[in-house]
């Protein structure tokens, strides 16, 4: 498997149009036409030399160098001024509509860029019979007038475009560069439908997934280029501002812009479901980093976005991390593998520092091999490994594990290799992003942005005030807990060694580390399963 690289999308979609959101949610105008569909232009793609693409496939799927293919890209020039067929509403309003049509294929998925879309106008994709809808579009889903859609099932995409009544004769635009046509076999397909991955691998909602409530919130399955997938997360920065960076594998690469991001498709409990459960997405994203020696690859989400950041009725979490390279007690990963619902998997003992995957860098990568007869599998790439502290160390690079082959090892770009390497600049270091104001620290805690009451009752709620800061090494900390007798203090250097360790007795506490050398700290208060860590300097 090696790798992970991806498996074809796995779903034959079906059922409402509420199965899935991604867009501002409503329903195309232009269904309701008298003639609606009957009359407008099509245009018809052949199937593709299915069998030269599965020689191509045979030789490059063990190269494990890209994205594992699963469609076809058609290279297209469609615009509104030399395709589709415009309507006329009786409120003055215009409709632009095309049928584009892929022969026998499973799912239709649209890149789109020269988009412009004025306020009042609206942008629909949908299927035939109008059971899988997408949008509506609107400006603020777009990043730099691209749009790269979810796939559509079937093989016809029917692509809308509403012009408001006091918007006639303002500019308006959209132009599809490529129309993916899936062509794997529907059995294939099938196969590799949500709930066929492996069998061994375990919803991310069992009882075991139940500590990592947050750390599943954030994990997300990612198209990239068109026409495969990987797995990725959010990741907090420690301005804790809701900037939404989605940390991946390298080789997961391709342009962004039109990259789409899908959220909360997962089981609500143990078992999979009788059918697919509901999912919402985004478009749109710009590349911030990546690094070759350890597969990593930093996009910050920039379509579809609410004050900043992921809607809070998606109910997101951004990661925390640690940049210390220190190996840790466990592991986990929360994973999308073989284009199915979201999956968790354990390594119960220490991660291994090796030099693993190619890498030109010694000790660049961790190294797991899978306990609890969980698994990764294609589509598994990029999906964050969290330590035993539920942050994020690294990335999936890839690796031999299976469900055929339990015993083979994973390999994880770490995080640490990518965090400052030498002589890096920006746009191939993680330190710049994700610690913006330089403050030095190892590790951070997570972030949440959404809006489930629920979960916001069971979100980390302790604080902690500390005063003189810096200071000749003897500080004031005053705890805003009841339960003080829970809670204890560590304080440890930038490397994760120990200087100061105390359980609290009370909410005002004196620590004293005067025999620390003059330095940058962090200090953490643990307890009633939350911990918070502030920096602390030491200025004699």
């Amino acid at each position: 498997m090696n790798k992970k690289l991806l498996i074809a999308f796995s779903i034959i979609l079906a059922g409402t149009a509420s199965f899935s959101q991604q867009g501002d949610g409503g329903f195309p105008k232009g269904i309701e036409l008298k003639n609606a569909l009957t009359s407008i232009d099509a245009r018809t793609f052949i199937e593709p030399n299915i069998e030269a693409l599965r020689a191509e496939d045979a030789i490059n799927d063990p190269q494990k160098i890209g994205p594992w293919r699963f469609g076809f890209n058609n290279e297209v020039d469609l615009s509104m001024t030399n395709s589709g067929t415009w309507s006329s509403l009786p409120d003055g309003g215009l409709i632009w509509q095309l049928r584009l049509e892929c022969q026998n294929a499973l799912t239709v998925n649209l890149t789109l860029d020269n988009v412009v879309i004025p306020e009042g106008n609206e942008l629909f994709v949908y299927n035939e019979d109008k059971s899988f809808i997408l949008g509506s579009f609107i400006d603020y889903h777009l990043y730099q007038g691209e749009l790269g859609t979810e796939l559509i099932p079937g093989e016809t995409a029917i692509i809308e475009y509403y012009v408001a009544p006091e918007n006639v004769e303002l500019n308006r635009s959209l132009h599809i560069n490529r129309v993916t046509h899936g062509y794997r076999t529907a059995a294939e397909f099938t196969e590799k439908a949500f709930g066929s991955s492996g069998n061994c691998n375990m919803n991310a909602n069992c009882p075991d997934g139940d500590p990592w409530e947050f750390q599943k919130r954030s994990a997300v399955m990612l198209v990239s280029g068109s026409s495969g997938f990987c797995s990725g997360a959010l990741i907090n920065n420690t301005e804790n501002d809701g900037k939404p960076y989605v940390l991946t594998a390298n080789h997961c690469y391709s342009n962004p812009a039109s990259w789409t991001f899908r959220f909360n498709w997962q089981s609500d409990g143990c078992n999979n479901p009788g059918s697919s459960p509901s999912f919402v997405s985004l478009s749109g994203a710009t590349l911030r980093a990546r690094r070759t020696p350890s597969d990593m690859c930093l996009v910050e989400i920039t379509g579809g976005l609410v004050g900043g950041t992921v809607p809070a009725s998606y109910n997101a979490y951004l990661s925390g991390w640690n940049n210390l390279d220190v190996a840790p007690d466990s592991t986990v990963c929360i994973h999308h593998p073989a284009g199915d619902i979201k999956k968790i998997s354990f390594d119960d003992a220490p991660a291994i520092s090796v030099q693993a995957m190619g890498s030109s860098e010694a000790n660049s990568s961790w190294e797991v091999h899978w306990d609890r007869n969980t698994t990764t599998e294609g589509g598994s790439s990029g999906s964050p490994l969290f330590d035993q502290d539920h942050r994020i160390i690294g990335q999936l690079w890839g690796g031999g594990a299976s469900c055929f082959n339990l015993n083979a090892p994973d390999f994880y770009g770490k995080l640490s290799s990518s965090w400052e390497p030498s002589g890096s600049t920006n746009s191939e270091q993680l330190k710049h992003w994700l610690d913006p104001n330089n403050t030095g620290v190892g590790f951070i805690d997570g972030y949440y942005i959404g809006e489930d009451a629920s979960v916001k009752e069971t979100a980390p709620s302790i604080d902690f005030e500390l005063y003189p800061n810096p200071s000749n090494g003897v500080f004031n900390v005053k705890v805003n807990a009841a339960n003080i007798a829970a809670y204890s203090i560590l304080v440890t250097d930038i490397m994760g060694r120990e200087v100061y360790a105390a359980k609290l007795t009370s909410n005002n506490t004196l620590v004293e580390i005067e025999n620390a050398s003059n330095g940058t700290y962090l200090m953490t208060v643990f307890g009633d399963n939350t911990h918070v860590t502030k920096t602390i300097v030491v200025n004699k």
